[in-house]
């Protein structure tokens, strides 16, 4: 009685516990996961979303954590948030389910009244929207976010291409400096050369001139 009566309390506790619809949204298309999949640096995103985002960018870029990779990264199928994200599906479904139910039907014998049901419907429908409205605010917020880290990355690659230009500029300018001190040892090398030469032949020339002399 006891082994089957543990799994079953495990899966009220499973059932009474309905996670928010925030931990399940993607980054990307900010609605809820289809087909999650993780990144190498660990986040979460729809598997379309996320190959679409590197197909259409020239960087395999992390839209969140804005971590680049060398090459395009292998995704792996989050099956633990699948999961997840099936069993909120499904939740939500039969939450909403059962509450259409309990306002569809009446028990026997009694009449529903037409001002109370118009006024739960108005009730009903003004939370709807408040709900709506708020979702649409969450979806705000994430669209400024992404659009601020957008930002910071722009900054952020500005500063390294311009450290990549100083750096470069100063190493042509050592290298310049380099070759043009090489030349001029070159050229002081074969002055230094010919001059030597110079004074060899001419020394050798004094000496073939004092022979002819004594040959005279």
């Amino acid at each position: 009685m006891f082994f089957f009566s543990f799994p079953l309390c495990v899966d009220m506790a499973a059932a009474n516990y309905l996670p928010s619809e925030d931990q399940f949204l993607c980054s990307i298309c900010l609605d809820v996961f289809t087909d999650p999949v993780s990144t190498p640096c660990g986040h979460n995103f729809c598997k379309t979303c996320i190959t679409e985002h590197w197909d259409n960018n020239d960087q395999y870029l992390c839209p969140l954590y804005k971590k680049v990779f060398n090459t395009k990264p292998e995704l792996h199928v989050n099956t633990l948030l699948s999961e997840m994200v099936a069993q909120f599906r499904q939740s939500a479904q039969q939450k909403a389910s059962s509450s259409s139910s309990e306002q569809q039907e009446s028990r026997p014998g009694e009449v529903p009244c037409d001002v109370c049901t118009g006024t739960k419907l108005k009730a009903e429908l003004g939370k709807t929207e408040a709900e709506i409205q708020q979702m649409i605010q969450k979806r705000r917020l994430k669209v400024q976010e992404i659009k601020h880290s957008v930002e910071l990355s722009d900054e952020a690659a500005d500063r390294e291409l311009a450290e990549g230009v100083q750096v470069f500029t100063s190493l042509m300018e050592s290298v310049e400096r380099g070759l043009n001190e090489l030349i001029n040892t070159i050229k002081e090398k074969q002055k230094t050369t010919e001059k030597q030469a110079e004074e060899f032949i001419t020394e050798l020339e004094q000496e073939i001139s004092e022979l002819m002399k004594r040959s005279t």
